[in-house]
């Protein structure tokens, strides 16, 4: 499992600028759209986003790489409670080292950590 995350973990640098709102600064994580649904994500169809990586629970349930992701998707449509549980799920998942759209490598559990601290900040902006 760690491998197939650490592997899953590649992003692409390109997408972190069309994250938008809510999402703004969000790690994208993903090697190509084979389930974690970076292409949504980038495009700020977050509510595809969100089904494909539901859709992916019973097979990938603590994969760290798609909980983060599902995050971003919940935080790009304003759920800041299902984003703060995804990203929580993700902390608590085995750790894996991910690549981030910024092309930084770094344990999941510490990247989950900085969204939640992320989606903090933008809470209490409002």
């Amino acid at each position: 499992m760690r491998k197939a995350a650490a592997i899953c973990g590649l992003a692409l640098a390109a997408m972190a600028p069309a994250v938008a709102s809510a999402a703004d600064n969000t790690i994208i994580v993903g090697v190509s759209d084979k389930g974690l649904a970076s292409k949504a994500l980038a495009a700020g169809d977050y509510q595809v986003a969100a089904r494909r990586l539901e859709a992916l629970r019973s097979d990938f349930p603590d994969d760290p790489a798609r909980l983060i992701n599902l995050g971003n998707a919940y935080a790009g449509m304003g759920k800041a409670k299902a984003a703060r549980n995804a990203y929580q799920a993700a902390r608590f998942a085995p750790d894996a080292v991910l690549v981030t759209a910024d092309g930084q490598e770094g344990s999941s559990r510490e990247i989950a950590r900085k969204a939640i601290g992320r989606l903090q900040t933008s809470y209490a902006m409002r």
